[in-house]
């Protein structure tokens, strides 16, 4: 897999992570709505970044399997989260925390096993990255426990 492939990937996470907590962000309040918010902002600016990366020629050529692994592996659907009637905060923010784990290891898979030496900077960019998420919803979730 090329580097391209990798940005091509991370894009559509980060497409699919700011529609995500966009969705979350409708549901709550205060503390809670802006930090889902700000992760729904820091995706969006993150997708650019990657585009802006990536060959903007590329971007049509997606793989279908690549594309369809960003949204079927990786992002909840949140309608049918937010369906559930006795859903807690702290279980919203266990399964945003979920699904930022799913993506580090995702990108962790593809740098060492998928992406050659020479472009395993890129990657490790886009892992810190969402590291940073995880820290902002573990400290969340400490805060609301």
């Amino acid at each position: 897999m090329k580097v391209k492939d990798v940005l091509t990937l991370a894009i559509r996470l980060e497409e699919e992570g700011e529609r995500f907590y966009r969705e979350l962000s409708e549901h709550f309040d205060g503390k809670i709505k802006e930090t889902f918010l700000e992760l729904a902002d820091q995706e969006k600016l993150h997708a650019e970044i990657f585009r802006k990366m990536s060959d903007q020629n590329f971007w049509d050529e997606v793989d279908s399997y690549l594309s369809g692994y960003a949204f079927y592996q990786v992002f909840p659907d949140t309608d049918e989260i937010l369906k559930r009637k006795d859903l807690t905060l702290r279980e919203v923010l266990e399964i945003a925390i979920s699904v930022e784990k799913d993506s580090i290891i995702l990108y962790y898979e593809l740098k060492d096993g998928l992406v050659n030496s020479d472009e395993q900077k890129t990657v490790k960019r886009i892992i810190e990255q969402e590291k940073e998420h995880l820290r902002k919803l573990l400290a969340l979730k400490r805060e609301r426990s």
